[in-house]
């Protein structure tokens, strides 16, 4: 792969992700503010509908974007692959933070549900 796409498609993979965890964080503060200093009686099963359904599209968006960025990352030429940021950045453990950062936000989430009901 030409190292000038795949730069490319590196950086907009990055921004997605970024784009991905700050559209979710908000959701879930969002949700968690109206929780707390909402009115929320009759409305339970609505609020935690958000709250999943936020969570789960975060999570698996999470997860599908660090499958990307790890495909990428791996796609590097010998050449580039040699020098230390090459070795860095495979050095990076993606298969594991994807999960990291996705289980996070489904932490969040159940807390946030947990929260709801009591």
């Amino acid at each position: 792969m030409d190292q000038n796409i795949r730069t490319s498609i590196q950086t907009s993979t990055f921004f997605y992700f970024l784009i991905v965890v700050v559209l979710t964080t908000v959701s879930q503060l969002v949700t968690m503010m109206a929780i707390v200093f909402g009115d929320i009686s009759g409305k339970e099963l609505v609020v935690a509908a958000t709250v999943v359904a936020s969570g789960f599209f975060g999570a698996f968006g999470i997860i599908r974007i660090m499958t990307n960025f790890h495909l990428i990352m791996h796609e590097m030429d010998d050449k580039t692959a040699a020098t230390n940021w090459g070795r860095e950045m495979q050095a990076i453990p993606l298969k594991v933070l994807r999960f990291v950062f996705s289980g996070i936000f489904l932490i969040v989430a159940i807390i946030q549900v947990i929260t709801i009901y009591s």
